[in-house]
């Protein structure tokens, strides 16, 4: 695969759902799009329904490993060209009312909402003002405005609007948007 004038991005949790629907229309407008994946089955289905400029990458959020080998794959495939794009995309919801809801699966909740789309941005962040690029973190109407049993979820999604609104005015100076 080469780069050549395609801007590059990187979705993580591209498996299913938005991220894989996100992944394809990029496809198709022709950036080169390295879709975050948890098992090699799945980035089989996905480039089954695009073009050779998608990539899949072993990238769970919850594991700082495959953070660092996703990083390492696209450092290598830019070439110092850097990152156009970072979509924090991957996430769960937890449905349960707050008076019962198992405080493992509250942590949870918070884990891969909040605390995971700052390790991958971490990560991912250095390469992104070579390309004069952007994040965007998945957020929700539930980050907005919650409703009874949706309080597990719409803290994670409060939490970050927060985030990313922090991330947008400490990154504005080198050019970097970032946006929810």
């Amino acid at each position: 695969m080469s780069i050549g004038d395609n801007r590059a991005v990187v979705i993580t949790g591209a498996s299913t759902g938005i991220g894989a629907a996100c992944a394809l229309h990029l496809d198709q407008l022709g950036f080169v799009v390295f879709a975050g994946v948890r098992k090699s089955e799945d980035g089989v289905a996905l480039q089954k329904s695009s073009s050779d400029r998608l990539v899949p990458v072993e990238l769970d959020v919850t594991d700082l490993v495959t953070i660092q080998k996703s990083h390492a794959v696209v450092l290598q495939a830019t070439r110092g060209r850097g990152l156009f794009g970072l979509i924090n995309n991957a996430g769960i919801a937890v449905v349960a009312p707050l008076e019962a809801v198992p405080i493992a699966d509250l942590r949870q909740q918070l884990e891969l909402n909040v605390i995971r789309p700052v390790a991958v941005t971490q990560a991912f962040l250095p390469l992104i003002p070579h390309a004069r690029g952007r994040i965007v973190n998945m957020g929700s109407i539930a980050g907005l405005s919650t409703m009874p049993l949706m309080g597990p979820y719409s803290a994670s999604k409060f939490a970050l609007e927060a985030m990313t609104d922090a991330l947008r005015l400490e990154v504005q100076q080198w050019g970097i948007h970032v946006s929810i």
